[in-house]
């Protein structure tokens, strides 16, 4: 073995040290907290506000009322849920056009559009 190379895990501490992947995970782990927390809240506000609306302002009470709420509720989870994978494929995508620094100064990107 080359004594020049650094081991696998001598990589995998400079990958873990350096201070854009840190970045990178307390982004992704502030985004998963906020959409958590949008997943914990929103649904609850979405139905007691639709509750409230359909009682107050239309006069309707009873199973209509509750079956509207839930709806609701419903649609707020899958708005939450669809955005959420929409962040994790940008991400993604983001990911898949980076590529590692050539002389371990600035990052490079790949460009995605052809001359002509």
């Amino acid at each position: 073995m080359d004594n020049n190379t650094p081991s696998v895990p001598d990589r995998r501490q400079e990958y873990d040290d350096n201070p854009a992947t840190q970045r990178e995970t307390s982004s992704a782990l502030g985004w998963l907290l906020l959409y958590s927390t949008a997943m914990f809240t929103l649904p609850f506000a979405a139905f007691y506000s639709t509750r409230y609306a359909l009682t107050h302002y239309l006069h309707i009470d009873g199973f209509p009322n509750t079956c509207g709420s839930v709806v609701a509720a419903v649609l707020v989870v899958n708005l939450i849920i669809l955005l959420y994978a929409l962040r994790g494929y940008e991400d993604a995508k983001e990911d898949d056009n980076h590529t590692p620094p050539e002389d371990g100064t600035s990052e490079g990107k790949v460009e995605s559009k052809k001359k002509q």
